[in-house]
């Protein structure tokens, strides 16, 4: 240890730097990137040099990150974490999406809402279980590159983050709507495009809004204050939209005829589920505050709580005001645009419509700072680990080129059409998450997969067979009627097996564990590939394209430079350790760091 001081010290002059001894025995045997076994990848050479500056590159762990890579402040409680949680959840899905669905589900869209919300619940858990362990800023993004490398992990968050952008996009240019309603509402003249226009009918791609980039401007430069500024605005906005929400509630329950309720699946269970498919990008916000780890001050105990409280208070309230709203109008009457509202117009209580679209204001609002905070912190994640441009490690930049983005699409591109393309990167990164809770709580995973036989016993082949019946389960029926009965059955016997057979016991003591491992992790795989399956086809072509790119993309960087791709990992797993140790938690996971000092011979000391 004491060669490699100097050297450490001659890099960074004045700073303190600790060097784990050597381990012959790794505590966990579960590596956190499975492609740093590549020791045969980085040594080129039994040379003595080389093998000493891998070593080298490996074996240094600092006490944090220097403020080049990036550091964010610890500042958010479990209170602020939920309500930036609730407030992502409860915008337009209560204001807009319950009229816009209730007339593809009609009185069952409580239900669908339900189903979403049990799938997000699934999904919660397994977000819950990761944050804790890996208290820094990724997410998704995080978990699949620690789990399974950095192609699926670029696929995904790629996905993911266009899925943001077009969802921010699409807020900001309701939020125009709203605003521009109300000031030609006092007299102000507006011109048309304020709200939406399209100048070419023959381009159907394109239209203009000139309201909705002023909207993300101003969102932007809160966004851009820092997380405390965020979550401040998020929770004043939060407390009075529940507010509303709850005057919706007790108001409207007087008017309901429960006699509107029936039929109770006007369209079958099929337009149910569909409609839980779009329903189910109303429970983002747990994705929100996972992103929010690295700011929070106790993150094993205040992310799991924020996060299994956010979807209860979510669904409750989602599932009430459905009902009420479908109890006060028949669903195929029911407004697709502003639902709760004109119910309320139709009994001539003005008064009430107005604080519902004060509310819907709020509500969008709150969504749309929720959204651009986790999207900022995904991109942050991503500079310090040298995968986008190292401005994004200043958080206010992030913020200003995420507005940026959904600026430019709120203003420029039709996103009705746009909006048939949303949720599948959502879904894509749920399901990364939940299959990274298989990866992460079962041991020697890399040994298991070195034949065939093997393999058949492996994770990557259970979490692929899941994936493959959940799809026929699905669409089945449209390729072989009576398929997706057997595939379902099949399904149920395969996690039914996979939950009595395996053993899943990697958690470390005092992390927050996925309860029901693994059959939390696989039926919120389930869930996400059966919604996923209900979604158009411009979903999924352009889920295809765009890893088609991102995956010739990641190619060409890693054939030009691999090198720099093991230097990555290295210091995805050193931060991964500092931020543990800066919140007091122990990730349990990151063993790179180990495995290097256990190559090193016994009478050669570290």
């Amino acid at each position: 240890m004491d060669t490699l001081a100097p050297l450490l010290t001659e890099r960074e002059p004045g700073r303190q730097w600790s060097v784990p001894a050597a381990q012959t025995t790794p505590s966990w045997s579960e590596p956190l990137l499975g492609e740093l076994n590549s020791q045969e990848k980085v040594r080129r050479s039994q040379s003595e040099p080389l093998l000493g500056a891998v070593l080298h590159k490996c074996i240094e762990c600092r006490e944090l990150p220097n403020l080049d890579d990036g550091e964010l402040k610890r500042g958010l409680g479990s209170v602020e974490l939920t309500l930036l949680g609730v407030g992502a959840c409860i915008g337009s899905g209560i204001f807009v999406m319950t009229g816009m669905e209730a007339r593809v589900a009609g009185p069952s869209v409580g239900l669908a809402f339900c189903f979403a919300a049990a799938s997000s619940v699934f999904n919660g858990f397994c977000y819950a279980e990761l944050s804790s362990r890996l208290p820094i800023s990724g997410s998704a993004y995080l978990y699949a590159y620690c789990m399974f490398g950095e192609l699926p992990a670029m696929v995904v968050v790629a996905n993911q983050l266009l899925d943001y952008h077009i969802g921010a996009a699409t807020i900001s240019r309701s939020i125009a709507a709203y605003v521009g309603e109300a000031l030609m509402a006092t007299g102000l003249p507006l011109h048309e495009c304020f709200i939406e226009c399209q100048p070419n009918p023959d381009w159907p791609w394109f239209s203009v809004s000139l309201g909705a980039p002023l909207v993300l401007l101003g969102v932007t430069s809160i966004v851009a204050g820092g997380a405390k500024s965020s979550a401040a605005v998020t929770s004043v906005m939060t407390v009075v939209k529940l507010g509303i929400v709850v005057l919706v509630i007790l108001v409207g329950t007087r008017m309901v005829d429960t006699s509107r309720w029936l039929p109770f699946f006007p369209y079958g269970m099929s337009a149910t589920l569909q409609a839980a498919a779009t329903l189910n990008y109303a429970f983002v916000g747990y994705d929100v505050i996972a992103n929010a780890a690295e700011e929070s001050k106790n993150p094993q105990r205040d992310i799991p709580l924020a996060i299994v409280g956010a979807l209860t208070i979510c669904a409750v309230l989602y599932l009430i005001v459905c009902m009420v709203l479908c109890g006060m109008q028949t669903f195929n009457e029911i407004s697709s645009a502003a639902p709760l509202s004109s119910a309320f117009i139709a009994y001539d209580m003005v008064w009430v419509a107005s604080v519902i679209n004060v509310g819907a204001f709020f509500g969008m609002a709150t969504g749309l700072v929720a959204g651009l905070y986790g999207q900022s912190r995904v991109y942050f994640a991503l500079a310090r680990d040298d995968l986008a441009p190292s401005m994004l490690k200043q958080p206010n930049l992030c913020a200003s080129w995420c507005g940026g983005v959904a600026a430019f699409l709120a203003a420029f591109c039709n996103l009705t059409l746009l909006a048939s393309m949303l949720n599948i990167g959502v879904l894509l990164a749920y399901s990364s998450t939940a299959a990274s809770i298989l990866r992460i709580n079962k041991a020697r995973i890399p040994s298991e997969e070195k034949n065939w036989r093997e393999f058949f016993k492996s994770e990557s082949f259970l979490i692929l067979s899941v994936l493959a019946l959940a799809m026929l389960v699905a669409r089945g029926d449209d390729i072989v009627p009576g398929s997706s009965r057997v595939a379902g059955a099949l399904l149920v016997c395969d996690i039914l097996w996979a939950s009595f057979s395996r053993t899943y016991s990697s958690c470390p003591s005092g992390a927050f564990h996925c309860p029901g491992v693994p059959f939390t992790p696989l039926v919120a795989i389930s869930a996400n590939v059966y919604l996923g399956a209900q979604l158009s086809w411009h979903a999924w072509a352009r889920l295809a394209v765009v890893s088609v790119i991102v995956t010739v993309a990641v190619g060409v960087l890693v054939v030009r430079d691999i090198e720099s791709k093991d230097e990555r990992k290295v210091a995805i797993c050193k931060t991964v350790h500092a931020a543990a140790k800066a919140a007091g938690t122990k990730p349990g996971v990151c063993h790179a760091c180990e495995e290097a000092a256990a190559t090193v011979p016994e009478d050669k000391e570290v």
